[in-house]
């Protein structure tokens, strides 16, 4: 595994860098970011993702993943992201519920992982 260096740390985000590169030259920046929820408002987000039928719980937290990748000439783009996808017209980015976890060690460890795996087998 590339070994990422934590850079920023508070009591709602840590922020990892690489100076290393994954086989196609790009160097990541990682934030992972913890967002809880007031939900007794109807129209909170959790609220309306059950209500719509996107998840089918009620979220109280959730970790949410934000990427910036540097490629060999120095563009940056947002990548592997698993709290993202495309969406099904292809015209702009989603949440992937898939990928939605509350908040605590394990889950962030979970998310964190998958997204240095994508970043690290990326071809």
């Amino acid at each position: 595994m590339k070994k990422l260096k934590l850079t920023y740390e508070n009591e709602y985000k840590k922020v990892y860098t690489s100076e290393e590169t994954n086989k196609k030259g790009e160097k990541i920046i990682i934030e992972v970011s913890k967002c809880f929820y007031d939900n007794t408002h109807k129209n909170s987000l959790p609220n309306l993702w059950k209500k719509y039928g996107y998840t089918d719980h009620l979220y109280n937290s959730v970790i949410w993943i934000d990427c910036e990748v540097t490629d060999k000439e120095g563009n940056a783009r947002r990548k592997y992201e698993p709290t993202s996808k495309l969406s099904e017209d292809k015209k702009r980015m989603v949440i992937n519920f898939d990928w939605m976890y509350e908040v605590s060690e394990e889950n962030e460890e979970k998310v964190l992982n998958e997204t240095i795996r994508r970043w690290k087998e990326a071809k």
